[in-house]
């Protein structure tokens, strides 16, 4: 069984009560920033998928970025949330490209909290970039983890969900018996 990330939208239904001396400073008040969101009610049948972002990030999933365009583009300003589709791994965010790819092309990154890997700011400093793209494997990485065995790395990328690929080829099973 796969496991899909929807992007939801919805509609609540709330009030906030604003001490002011009209409607219209109430008004400005409550939709300003400094104003919390009041407990709410769902809009009965106002929820709907968000199709803009499920297409942005279905066509992140499709994207062959290879390392060099990938740092590249981490340079221009881009942070790894503009560029790759994250989504669940095992209790925890990764990304995980559709299919294996044989090439330089960037297939996987590990749990990203457990690895300080920053997703919504740029990572400007060139060691902290050198770090970031360390931890984006590519389909070549996976087949040098497994000595240039093409099946092991592919059966390797499948078992991948939160960790290094040289943490998990070690639980691969080999003809029967352990690597």
């Amino acid at each position: 069984m796969d496991t899909y990330r929807i992007p939801l939208v919805w509609q609540m239904y709330g009030h906030c009560c604003v001490d002011t001396n009209s409607l219209k400073d109430a008004i400005e008040i409550a939709l300003g920033p400094d104003t919390p969101l009041p407990d709410g009610c769902c809009v009965e049948d106002s929820v709907a998928v968000d199709y803009d972002v499920l297409e942005l990030e279905q066509d992140k999933k499709n994207s062959a970025l290879t390392k060099a365009m990938l740092r590249s583009q981490l340079q221009r300003g881009h942070t790894l949330n503009d560029l790759l589709a994250f989504g669940p791994g095992q209790n925890c965010e990764i990304f995980k490209a559709y299919k294996f790819h044989h090439l330089d092309v960037v297939i996987y990154v590990p749990d990203v909290a457990l690895n300080h890997i920053p997703l919504e700011r740029q990572a400007t400093d060139p060691e902290e970039l050198d770090e970031v793209l360390s931890q984006c494997y590519t389909g070549q990485d996976f087949i040098d983890e497994c000595q240039g065995d093409t099946e092991k790395a592919e059966r390797l990328f499948c078992c991948c969900d939160w960790q290094h690929p040289s943490s998990a080829v070690d639980e691969l099973a080999d003809d029967g018996e352990e690597s």
